[in-house]
């Protein structure tokens, strides 16, 4: 079964088919390495992975159940969340998995993290009760990068999947305003927990948001289960929304994540013909799409970092 994430879409009958995505000005960061969860039929659920931008040299890095994953950005650590018998957790690693640092304890739920660009803070979703409990809900937090200084920013919405800004002043969301019928609206708040306004309004199938590192554009997906079902763009103050890319009878398309350097996306791609869930990498532009991971297993929740400085 496709796991896509608690997110969101759009009626794309205003989008315009997009032209190429301008790539990050100035000196780029040099693409590292990818990171993705695989599912093990032993474990019943996935685990983190890791390879070369190609696909080359896959090694696992988690033996427990464990999910999204994002690189520190000098690309010397990953922050991941995992689930134990006390709820879902974030915890750090190397990137060869070793190392491991449990940075939440709460009961329940934290979720999807994401660091800062200066590697200072991570953003992540969170929740004091179990999805089975009545008025579940997730709110944005950030914290330290060692687990210390926990804040939360957000209340009273249904709030997934936050990611920094590059310039690390704003966190981008998506908020689910519709769980029954999958509608997600896209926003943007303040770290300061300020100026938070809607980017996007409430669609079906919307999911998994992403900024661009150049700071131009917030991407995310249509499910493709979802009517107008594409990879989209839109500028962070709610103009410019175009496709890049749809899903089409080949490859159905879902959390794309850019490449440090701007140029690229990492995105999970949903093989129709094989029916399993693989990852591509494609242009800023929405062209040249092709296979990277195909395993045995279906693969899931990318992330792409920075190639870690020489000592």
């Amino acid at each position: 079964m496709r796991i896509k994430g608690s997110l969101i879409v759009l009626v794309i009958a205003l989008a315009v088919l997009g032209g190429a995505l301008p790539a990050a000005a100035g000196d780029r960061p040099e693409n590292g390495r990818i990171s993705f969860g695989r599912l093990d039929p032993a474990l019943g659920d996935y685990s983190i992975w890791a390879a070369n931008p190609d696909g080359t040299h896959q090694r696992r890095l988690t033996h427990v159940p464990s999910f999204a994953s994002d690189w520190s950005p000098d690309g010397r650590r990953i922050v991941f969340d995992f689930i134990d018998d006390t709820g879902k957790h974030i915890a750090t690693m190397d990137p060869n998995g070793r190392h491991v640092r449990q940075l939440t304890f709460r009961p329940a739920i934290q979720e999807d993290p994401e660091w800062s660009p200066d590697g200072r803070r991570i953003a992540f979703g969170a929740s004091p009760t179990f999805p089975d409990t009545p008025g579940f809900h997730t709110d944005v937090w950030i914290m330290g990068a060692d687990g210390s200084h926990q804040r939360q920013l957000t209340r009273g919405g249904f709030d997934v999947e936050p990611v920094f800004s590059p310039d690390g002043r704003r966190i981008a969301f998506g908020r689910i305003t519709n769980d029954a019928e999958g509608e997600v609206a896209i926003y943007v708040i303040g770290v300061d927990g300020r100026h938070l306004h809607q980017v996007v309004p409430p669609t079906v199938g919307l999911e998994h948001p992403d900024w661009s590192p150049d700071g131009r554009w917030i991407t995310f997906n249509i499910a493709p289960e979802a009517p107008g079902a594409a990879v989209m763009a839109v500028h962070p103050d709610g103009s410019g929304l175009h496709v890049i890319r749809r899903s089409d009878n080949r490859f159905e398309l879902f959390k794309p994540v850019w490449s440090p350097d701007g140029r690229k996306f990492l995105v999970g791609c949903f093989d129709v013909q094989a029916q399993i869930d693989k990852l591509c990498v494609m242009n800023a532009n929405g062209r040249d799409l092709h296979v990277v991971v195909a395993t045995p297993d279906p693969v899931n929740f990318p992330a792409w970092g920075t190639h870690p400085p020489e000592h």
